[in-house]
């Protein structure tokens, strides 16, 4: 590694999602020049990408992607240092601040910032089923991605299967492009709108979401898009590449065939840079996700951090967006700066997000006892091509927990680093142990927390010594 070369943040911001962003504006407005590190190459995060210069109009996209212009222009027009396509590889907090290893255009910089705001946003749920590593299967929002980016859609009608509000919002989004889904399968079965009347708070909070689902889904229907709810399992099929879907539903197994399955079971906070930083996680019984801890209030994980937006706890676009404002808030608070009415406003409508996230919780989860169900044959980690009978074997060996398995199986190894196979490890040990998430914990993640090739660690400098 090259010789150390230090820069220096008073305040630097991961992530320019609605949370980033909003962070960063406030901040700006208030005097500060924030160091905003972005993986991306331009503002906007998953749920606003490639709304600077979109590729897609609102017929096709929805009111709710254009919404984010608003920010994207705040954002802009602040005196914001924007550092578009940096990818923070290792992160260590020291005493009051945090050191970061940071990489773009293959060159590595450290920085000491003394007040950090990570806001890495969320991913979708690797949910393993036999087949699911065959070409021609892809997570819905890789397919959102292309549609976002590029204007892409298939070119045969896909089949789309899971459940969370993406699975309807894409199969919408590609019935307005032309490109109608052949088929929309839903695993949540029809008895969870029983939510609706245990939650009544909830469901008044949420009405503008069920609305909006609402109304997609009769679109769908009308347009004669076939969309059936509760299969109990999924198998896709072919030699070399998908060529069929078949599921499970009400007992009776059924077969389509298709070129395309896009798949979503919901989104969890994305893990490698809370637990590089050493953050404390614990298991979310209502998200279904290991959630890092931090106050509720003020957002603040330790001295000097806060957690914004999705990556703290699955909450959405509007409230990522005020978590941001609000961390931006008590940065601005610790400097002596007054903000109460402005922070009191902003907690009171993030309670009603959560509230009616909790409904949304409640309506989208994945089906429990799904991942033991599964063929001894299915996949658990795609990257190394471990099966869950290795993965059983290894546990009936004697694994206790994840490290051991990953050094059992290699199961994590892989060039997603366990982001895809870590929840299903701690899900399938907890289930064989008869212990709680908390108990069984995740991997321990460990630098880099991005890919990184040789001549560019190389290339980096040397993190100082401890």
């Amino acid at each position: 590694m090259s010789e150390t070369r230090m820069r220096h943040a008073e305040v630097a911001i991961i992530g320019a999602g609605p949370a980033g962003m909003a962070a960063a504006s406030r901040l700006a407005e208030a005097g500060e020049r924030p160091v905003v590190f972005d993986l991306a190459q331009s503002p906007g995060g998953q749920i606003y990408r490639q709304l600077a210069a979109p590729q897609v109009g609102e017929a096709v996209m929805g009111a709710d992607y254009l919404r984010g212009q608003a920010l994207l222009t705040r954002f802009a027009h602040s005196r914001i240092d924007y550092r578009p396509g940096s990818r923070v590889w290792w992160a260590q907090r020291e005493g009051q601040g945090t050191t970061l290893g940071v990489l773009a255009s293959g060159k590595g910089e450290l920085w000491q910032v003394r007040q950090l705001v990570v806001a890495g946003g969320a991913m979708e749920r690797g949910w393993p089923f036999p087949g699911w590593q065959l070409p021609g299967v892809m997570q819905a929002g890789a397919g959102q991605i292309l549609l976002k980016q590029g204007a892409l859609v298939p070119e045969a009608p896909p089949v789309l299967v899971g459940t969370g509000p993406l699975l309807y919002l894409l199969a919408w989004q590609y019935l307005r492009a032309g490109c109608p889904p052949r088929l929309v399968l839903d695993a949540a079965p029809r008895s969870r709108y029983s939510a609706l009347l245990r939650q009544p708070l909830g469901t008044w909070h949420a009405r503008h979401y069920l609305l909006k689902g609402l109304r997609m889904l009769v679109a769908l229907r009308r347009a004669g898009v076939t969309v059936k709810q509760g299969f109990d399992a999924l198998e896709a099929e072919g030699e070399g590449h998908l060529e069929a879907v078949s599921y499970r539903l009400a007992g009776r197994w059924q077969r389509v065939e298709t070129p395309l399955l896009l798949t979503h079971f919901g989104v969890v906070p994305e893990p490698q840079l809370g637990r590089g930083l050493g953050l404390g996680f614990a298991w979310h019984a209502g998200q279904q996700a290991f959630v890092p801890e931090r106050d509720v209030d003020s957002l603040a994980a330790g001295p000097g951090l806060w957690l914004a937006g999705d990556g703290a706890g699955i909450g959405g676009a509007i409230n990522a967006e005020r978590e941001g404002h609000l961390a931006g808030l008590s940065i601005l608070e610790a400097q002596g700066e007054r903000v109460g009415e402005e922070r009191a406003s902003l907690r009171c409508a993030r309670a009603r997000d959560l509230d009616a996230r909790k409904l949304l919780d409640a309506l989208f989860r994945v089906p429990e006892g799904w991942l033991a169900a599964q063929p001894e044959k299915t996949l658990v980690c795609r990257c190394e091509s471990v099966s869950l009978g290795e993965i059983n074997a290894a546990m009936g060996q004697g694994a206790a927990g994840p490290g051991q398995l990953k050094a059992f199986t290699r199961c994590g190894m892989g060039p997603c680093q366990g982001r895809l196979c870590g929840e299903s490890v701690s899900r399938l040990l907890a289930s064989h142990q008869g212990a709680s998430m908390n108990t069984v914990g995740y991997y321990r993640v460990r630098p880099p927390l991005h890919s990184i090739t040789l001549g560019e660690l190389a290339a980096s400098p040397a993190p100082p010594s401890s």
